[in-house]
């Protein structure tokens, strides 16, 4: 409106998306794109060898040696393969079959696609989807899409956001009553809640399907983030090969890769997701539905460059590998400032981050605030939200978008910024909150 603001710019301070916050896509992948995208640039000296060696061989599998085409053979074989042979070094040599690796545009319609062949159209009750709460609004949103309901459970913040099976029998045996929950949704590492599951909660989860008979639908896409080394990423495939009969032969298991995630370049759009125990029938379906939507060809060389990383004889390894180590050194050196900055803050808490590219600090709101944010027909944190933007310019995300406890409030926090902006976000932040509480005290 041309009003003066007591700041000079909004900082964004709450999206996921690396390229949004700074950060721009590995350089390799990019290169290999760019090849294949312009052949002509074989020939050029300014992009290394092991770049063109990798874009010559992928344009070799391209019918008429372009992206061009729609090329599904290339994304339902070649792109495929790589992917399970990615698997299987991820998983500590666990089998995987590429028929049952399928590349897709990325994993949001993918996953509402997945939902819409387990939803009975013509059922008495629909189908239920168990979605975590906290957690991206996405798993209840390609619910509604695929006409089920979506069944929050809640994550145990208090033990650092781990999921309490109790907890989800309780959300599971409550939603009997109006639905059919037929679908797990599970999401490791956490968004936005930066935990990371351990082996005995996946395991103990696993147990509960099994019990259930649900589908266990696993979202994974934050994989490549987690930060600590006492706190290894763990696939869900990876635990349920390693806990054997009868879980390994029985669990229907579903798990999401997602190229925005692993290398931060979600506009190129690509991604898979994994079957592992689904019916041969079933298969067939996504195969069908794989076909269908024709995938972004550049996005599978990227998929596939990614699958097959350079090698630590290659010129290009050492960028490769910096590039990655790099990121997860900021998220973990962010997360440690965050919470060394928030804990001389009794009005503000945020509980252990071990991964993922977001905290979720939990704030303190006076009644007057939750009085006048009720008035104004607004959730609190969104109030609280508006007025730290209005005031600071820093644009935070409310929780109530993630879901939180009731009578909590939460804000999301990225941790992709570069750190001298993340301090003077925090100093603010904290400034602000003080403020705010005196304010409405």
């Amino acid at each position: 409106k041309g009003e003066d603001k007591p700041f000079t710019k909004v900082t964004r301070c709450h999206s996921g998306d690396a390229v949004v916050m700074g950060h721009q896509p590995l350089t390799f992948l990019r290169q290999v794109a760019a090849i294949c995208a312009y052949p002509e640039l074989l020939g050029t000296e300014c992009l290394p060898e092991d770049a063109k060696r990798r874009a010559g061989h992928i344009l070799r599998h391209l019918q008429g040696g372009s992206p061009g085409a729609y090329n599904l053979e290339y994304v339902s074989d070649t792109v495929a393969t790589k992917v399970a042979r990615y698997l299987e070094q991820r998983d500590g040599g666990i089998a995987s079959d590429p028929r049952c690796c399928v590349p897709c545009s990325g994993t949001a319609a993918a996953i509402v696609d997945v939902l819409s062949l387990v939803v009975d159209e013509g059922a008495a009750v629909p189908t239920g989807v168990l979605v975590p709460v906290p957690g991206p609004p996405l798993h209840g949103a390609a619910a509604g899409l695929a006409g089920a309901v979506a069944v929050p459970y809640p994550l145990a913040e208090e033990r650092g956001w781990a999921l309490d099976t109790t907890a989800l029998r309780r959300a599971l045996q409550g939603a009997r009553d109006r639905c059919h929950p037929k679908v797990l949704c599970v999401v490791n590492p956490g968004d936005p809640t930066g935990h990371v599951l351990s082996r005995q909660d996946m395991e103990d989860v696993v147990r509960v399907v099994a019990e259930e008979n649900l589908l266990l639908l696993a979202d994974e896409v934050q994989q490549e983030r987690a930060f600590l080394p006492d706190r290894p990423f763990l696939s869900f495939k990876r635990v349920l090969g390693e806990m054997g009969a009868p879980f390994t032969s029985t669990v229907q298991l579903i798990s999401f890769y997602s190229l925005s995630k692993g290398v931060g370049g979600g506009g190129y759009r690509a991604g898979f997701f994994e079957l592992v125990n689904i019916d041969p029938s079933v298969l067939k379906c996504f195969y069908t539905w794989g076909m269908s939507v024709y995938p972004s060809i550049l996005g599978q060389a990227m998929l596939e460059t990614a699958m097959d990383p350079p090698l630590p004889s290659d010129p290009s390894y050492p960028a490769y590998e910096e590039h990655r180590e790099g990121l997860r050194r900021l998220l973990a050196h962010n997360a440690r400032l965050l919470q060394e900055v928030l804990a001389g803050t009794p009005a503000i808490r945020c509980q252990p981050l071990q991964g993922g590219a977001r905290a979720f600090p939990r704030i303190q709101l006076p009644p007057r605030a939750l009085r006048q944010a009720r008035s104004l027909g607004l959730e609190p944190d969104v109030f609280f939200c508006q007025e730290l933007l209005e005031e600071t310019g820093i644009a935070l995300a409310p929780g109530s978008e993630f879901g939180q406890p009731e009578g909590t409030h939460h804000v999301g926090l990225s941790l992709l910024l570069p750190t001298e902006t993340l301090e003077r976000v925090l100093l603010t932040l904290t400034r602000f909150h003080a403020t705010f509480l005196h304010r409405f005290s």
